[in-house]
């Protein structure tokens, strides 16, 4: 349950979005995004933690304000408006993780410094698949010496920040448990690209890797962390989506009311008239899958409110892509170059996309035959 007000809420989201229009301008982001290296955080990351925003989803038990869904929503919808490329929103969900399964002494070991920004922690829960084949999946093995991981994992986001790893892998029982690693330990292989919105992702390979599990709750609980996990980063990226389209709309509003043809505003021709209000109708679509995503977070350990992140994202998936591809659209030719901002909304949608699951994928999950396609064993765990 968030400890902040309605008007705290409205007091961070005018102060974050200031604070992003004076420091990370679209240009200016841009260049600090090519400028600095994988492993580097963005020159912005030490602002957050002076607006307390990496404490934003930290129990006040460890110097936090305890958000929630709409919290996570909030922030990340004013990130997509500016495009901002940081690793805030991975930090948020795994401390979630390690807040309702982690023991004390790993609440009082992890959350402090992800409250202040010292630590990062990012999901790794994408097993990789190799072709045609199914998921490789990554195992958890209880030995002399402790937990064990073997496997490998992909599209983890920002994972040459990372100090610390959040791995969900499969105990020998068949369920889930989900497991920290420290991103220095022995036996971890790391390759990373950048993807097309200018952030980094990393495919990691584990090799009999030092693992420590959440404690606080028993392993046979820890499918249902995984589930409200994924359930809060869901309503995180219906947000973000949500931030990037209204950027892109305004922007687009803007250019057909300044750019001329034939002398007159491009604004003036109705069928791009009648084009708008069908992507603002679109827009509305995207709020409620915002909304959706934020419900499913509260009674996630159900089935049902599983089914609604599913639905969230599927409905996301479709209306925000369409709304960013009818941006480019009436921008025309300019709309698909690096100096415009459209296109970059665009491309932050694609990376959406590839990592938490296309409208294909969402279809999956409502069917019921991808509900567990990348982490065999949380049905049963």
């Amino acid at each position: 349950m968030s400890t902040l007000s309605h008007d705290e809420r409205a007091s961070l989201a005018d102060a974050l979005s200031r604070v992003l229009a004076r420091q990370y301008g679209f240009a200016s982001g841009r260049r600090q995004n090519l400028a600095i290296a994988p492993e580097q955080l963005p020159p912005i990351w030490s602002t957050l933690s002076e607006l307390g925003l990496h404490a934003v989803m930290v129990s006040p038990d460890f110097g936090g304000f305890g958000g929630g869904a709409d919290e996570i929503q909030l922030v990340q919808r004013q990130f997509g408006r500016s495009l901002l490329v940081a690793p805030w929103f991975q930090v948020a969900i795994c401390a979630h993780a390690v807040a309702r399964a982690g023991s004390p002494t790993q609440q009082g070991a992890l959350l402090p410094p992800l409250s202040d920004g010292r630590a990062v922690m990012v999901l790794a829960d994408r097993d990789a698949v190799e072709l045609d084949a199914e998921p490789k999946v990554t195992q958890a093995h209880d030995t002399a010496r402790g937990w064990r991981l073997e496997g490998r994992k992909t599209a983890v986001l920002h994972a040459g920040l990372a100090t610390h790893y959040l791995v969900p892998a499969v105990t020998p029982n068949g369920g889930t448990g989900l497991f920290v690693v420290d991103s220095s330990a022995v036996g971890i292989g790391c390759h990373l690209s950048r993807l097309v919105d200018g952030s980094w992702s990393g495919d990691l390979r584990f090799e009999s890797v030092d693992a420590q599990p959440l404690e606080g709750l028993s392993l046979q609980h820890h499918g249902e962390v995984y589930r409200s996990t994924e359930a809060l980063a869901i309503a995180g990226v219906t947000a973000d989506a949500l931030g990037a389209c209204e950027a892109a709309l305004e922007m687009t509003v803007q250019h057909l009311r300044t750019r001329k043809q034939f002398g007159q505003s491009l604004g003036d021709y109705q069928a791009l008239r009648h084009r708008v209000a069908e992507m603002y109708i679109e827009l509305e679509q995207v709020k409620s899958a915002c909304d959706l995503a934020a419900e499913a977070v509260e009674g996630v350990d159900s089935v049902q409110p599983t089914r609604g992140t599913a639905q969230a994202l599927l409905v996301m998936s479709q209306s925000a892509t369409w709304i960013l591809q009818q941006a480019i659209q009436l921008h025309g030719g300019m709309g698909m170059t690096d100096e415009v901002a459209v296109g970059h909304c665009y491309r932050r949608m694609l990376v959406l996309n590839a990592r938490w699951g296309d409208t294909r994928e969402a279809l999956a999950r409502l069917r019921g035959d991808g509900m567990t396609k990348e982490m065999p064993g949380v049905a049963g765990s």
